[in-house]
């Protein structure tokens, strides 16, 4: 582990060096507040021993501090201190400290308090790394590997409020594979799905930031969440969407559109006024209805559809 030791004594701090090291773990020293909160900014700390009586800034006030600033990343901290009393106990976990060792140190105890902190720390990773894919499993859709749907609307509902307290543009493309029925209908379900993914990769290749975020709205329907983004940049990666469909072309001799794989392509921004991300999505999806019914294998925004007009790449 990396051991952050925060005492405004030398001589403590040249101990509890000494200690860590025998353990095998990293040390890090702060003579006080300043200096600890330098090391917390720039080091990943997995445990912090901490002196209580400090000059300037007392442990337990440094304690409050560090965890309004780490929220919901949990350090462990122990409390070293020369005081035994059931009060200044009560006083250390109430700060937020998790153990306390009093002064002087014994380095046998210190030791096992930091093996049973290093077991904690340790579910604690695990629980991360399981929360984690539980995540993917609950927000990714499994056969393209793109958001799937729950996902999405988690998403742009974070994209929106991150447009309405940023001020920044925010646009939205609704995405639909053309004739996609008679290509599962003609080379199976089961080359659909190698459609489904091959099609899904080139979205994915289209998208330059790691805001841009690519989901599997349903069937052969995708939606892309372009945060930040003008119409005129949103227009450009629909653009591209529809040529790089061309490059790849993945045969479909059952198209009346192209002989290979096409997309329609509905794009919404929300300088059109939207009230809502819903709203914002539904503007998406009328743009690519009128898309569609213009002859496929082109793209339209929210207001070339309330005009009449659809444009192609």
């Amino acid at each position: 582990m990396q051991i952050l030791v925060v005492d405004d004594t030398k001589l403590v701090r040249d101990l509890l060096e000494s200690i860590i090291l025998d353990a095998g773990d990293t040390p890090f020293l702060a003579n006080g507040a300043k200096e600890a909160k330098t090391i917390l900014n720039t080091v990943d700390i997995d445990l912090i021993l901490m002196d209580v009586e400090m000059p300037k800034m007392d442990g337990f006030t440094l304690t409050r501090q560090i965890r309004r600033h780490l929220g919901d990343n949990w350090i462990p901290i122990i409390f070293l201190t020369g005081k035994s009393d059931d009060q200044h106990l009560a006083d250390a976990i109430d700060a937020g400290g998790d153990d306390y060792l009093t002064k002087p140190i014994n380095p046998i105890v210190l030791g096992a308090k930091i093996r049973a902190m290093a077991r904690i720390a340790q579910m604690k990773a695990d629980l991360e790394e399981a929360n984690h894919e539980l995540m993917k499993l609950t927000h990714i859709d499994p056969l393209t590997e793109t958001v799937n749907r729950r996902g999405l609307e988690e998403s742009l509902q974070r994209a929106w409020k991150l447009h309405q307290r940023e001020k920044t543009e925010l646009c939205v493309m609704f995405i639909d594979i053309d004739q996609f029925k008679p290509y599962n209908d003609n080379y199976g379900h089961q080359q659909g799905d190698v459609c489904l993914k091959e099609f899904s990769a080139v979205l994915k290749q289209q998208l330059r930031r790691p805001a841009d975020l690519v989901a599997r709205f349903g069937g052969e329907e995708f939606v892309i969440l372009l945060p930040n983004t003008s119409l005129a940049g949103a227009e450009k990666v629909a653009s591209d969407i529809i040529s790089a469909l061309a490059d790849a072309s993945l045969a479909h001799e059952y198209s009346p559109v192209k002989p290979y794989i096409t997309a329609s392509i509905g794009i919404s921004s929300s300088q059109f006024s939207a009230g809502s991300s819903q709203a914002l999505l539904s503007q998406a999806d009328k743009a690519l209805y009128f898309a569609k019914s213009n002859g496929r294998n082109r793209y339209a925004t929210f207001a070339d559809s309330e005009a009449g007009i659809a444009k192609q790449a």
